[in-house]
């Protein structure tokens, strides 16, 4: 049976990106259809890149505050039940003059990732795979995805909340059930140096980029209860997760490669992986 979707997993540093452009050409030059729906992107269909949840009286409250935004808010929301789900990060994007900035921290701290309780942060992620899964399998297209699997998910529940380790396999568990009608295929980069990939991502992108994953990964509840500080805070963090997510990766129902490296060898993953899809667009 074809997959329908491919998600792309790993630490920062660990080629995710670069296999999914590996991916794409493999699709191009057999003329098949997809979709590489990258991490931080505002649209993504299974993610929350600033995204607000909103009930119906705060949305109907902000509407009533700011009348002369009704049209755009309600452009960038969807609604799925009692949940009202506003791309307020897009919103400021195409609207920066309009857009005052207590608004946007107003909506942070309703942001989907990083404003809400665990419990409710996995609801609305679980329906949002529902949602997405319902749309994919009727279209003939492959879905490549890299981050919102593994990475995402557990980087929430672990560094945000120090979630027990059972409560996210099982959130990672429920998750993998929606998605099995996709027949997904599971492809985790693996460097066998943690710190050096993430000392060379360091290098690599800019400041913000650092000072914002120090102050996420050791700022907050798992980094406090752990004593981390700095970005050797952050390479423990990534060592850690990079385990976990190997060791509950191995238990799961679902079809998936590792790929092993060392940071210097594209050409054996790239082919590993090309490999290991093959036999599924044959």
């Amino acid at each position: 049976m074809q997959s329908k979707l491919i998600l792309l997993e790993g630490i920062p540093g660990s080629g995710k990106s670069t296999a999914g452009t590996t991916l794409q050409s493999f699709f191009g030059c057999r003329n098949i259809s997809s979709r590489f729906w990258r991490e931080g992107d505002f649209d993504h269909p299974a993610d929350f890149e600033g995204i607000a949840r909103l009930g119906e009286s705060q949305f109907d409250d902000l509407l009533t505050r700011y009348p002369e935004l009704d049209e755009r808010i309600r452009e960038q929301t969807v609604v799925r039940g009692d949940d009202y789900l506003l791309k307020y990060r897009k919103l400021q994007s195409l609207h920066p003059q309009k857009i005052d900035r207590s608004l946007v921290d107003e909506l942070s701290r309703l942001d989907a990732y990083d404003g809400l309780p665990m419990e409710e942060y996995c609801r609305l992620a679980l329906d949002r795979w529902h949602d997405f899964c319902d749309a994919a399998k009727d279209v003939d297209e492959v879905t490549l995805m890299e981050c919102v699997y593994l990475q995402n998910p557990l980087t929430v529940m672990l560094a945000r909340h120090n979630a027990e380790p059972h409560f996210a396999r099982q959130h990672i568990e429920k998750l993998t059930e929606i998605i099995r009608e996709l027949n997904p295929l599971v492809i985790y980069l693996f460097p066998h140096d943690v710190r050096a990939a993430l000392l060379h991502v360091h290098t690599e992108r800019p400041k913000e980029w650092a000072d914002f994953v120090i102050w996420y990964l050791t700022g907050q509840e798992y980094g406090k209860a752990h004593h981390l500080s700095g970005y050797e805070g952050v390479i423990q963090f990534y060592q850690m997760r990079q385990k976990m997510e190997v060791e509950i990766l191995r238990n799961l129902p679902i079809q998936q490669l590792i790929v092993e490296h060392s940071g210097d060898e594209w050409e054996r993953c790239n082919e590993a992986i090309v490999n290991f899809i093959r036999p599924f667009f044959l």
